[in-house]
């Protein structure tokens, strides 16, 4: 067995623009269901815990899922449902080959079918033309007139992804990313794809009440060597943090 993680309290957080309140979610007793989760990974290697080794899908082994040097957060969700039975959830951020949804784990904010058939024709036009302009000379105008069109495009593939995700809070709320981001006018790519939003809105969602929270990173350590595997992070200042205040909204019973 490995050493047992660092026990550094991490919590996910973020101002409301709609109250004028800084909301918190502290980590409760999410370490604790967060090192069982570990251990689990330390045991098994894969995310389909829910089936028998023999009908294991390969790859959602983590040989696969994490090529190279490659790495991953995870989060858990200590909530309680309206009988105040305690309801543990989990959830991983997006994982390498665009897995998104595996039984036993939240699912993802944006559904995978709206991912296939409109995200991914757009990612991947948008690679076709990064290739295109990577083989001409920077100067021609060829080159010049395909960065516009690539740009154009990414453009409005942001703004039709900003328009699909919604966002639910726990006053019965629910809002487009525009909307719910406190910075709309610089909104960066991937909110809505870590842990800590995918699990909040599954709760708020299914009429669950949260009460601890816990993220941790598993695989690799990160080139830059800021995550380790088993360590405790908090939610992102970039991608969570402007979304978490609208989210965390009503958790803590201000109705």
């Amino acid at each position: 067995m490995r050493e047992e993680p660092s026990t550094v309290e991490s919590s996910c957080f973020g101002y409301c623009s709609a109250c004028a309140r800084r909301h918190v979610l502290p980590v409760g007793r999410a370490h604790q269901h967060a090192r069982r989760l570990m251990r689990e990974f330390e045991e098994i290697r894969r995310l389909d815990y829910l089936v028998p080794s023999s009908a294991a899908d390969p790859q959602l082994a983590f040989d696969h899922l994490f090529p190279g040097e490659r790495g991953h957060m995870f989060g858990v969700l200590e909530c309680q449902d309206k009988g105040g039975k305690s309801v543990v959830l989990r959830a991983f951020s997006s994982l390498h080959e665009g897995v998104r949804q595996v039984d036993g784990w939240v699912p993802p904010i944006l559904s995978p079918e709206t991912y296939r058939d409109i995200l991914l024709p757009g990612q991947a036009e948008i690679k076709k033309l990064t290739g295109l302009i990577q083989s001409l000379d920077p100067a021609s105008s060829q080159c010049i007139e395909l960065l516009g069109k690539r740009r154009k495009l990414s453009q409005g593939l942001m703004g039709e992804i900003q328009s699909l995700y919604w966002f639910h809070n726990f006053r019965g709320e629910k809002r487009p990313l525009r909307e719910a981001f406190l910075f709309p006018e610089s909104i960066p790519g991937g909110v809505g794809e870590c842990c800590a939003p995918k699990l909040l809105n599954h709760a708020a969602r299914t009429g669950l009440t949260p009460v601890g929270i816990a993220e941790f990173y598993w695989g690799a350590a990160s080139p830059s060597g800021k995550l380790k595997a088993g360590e405790f992070y908090p939610c992102c200042e970039a991608r969570c943090r402007p979304i978490l205040g609208f989210m965390l909204c009503g958790v803590q019973g201000e109705h």
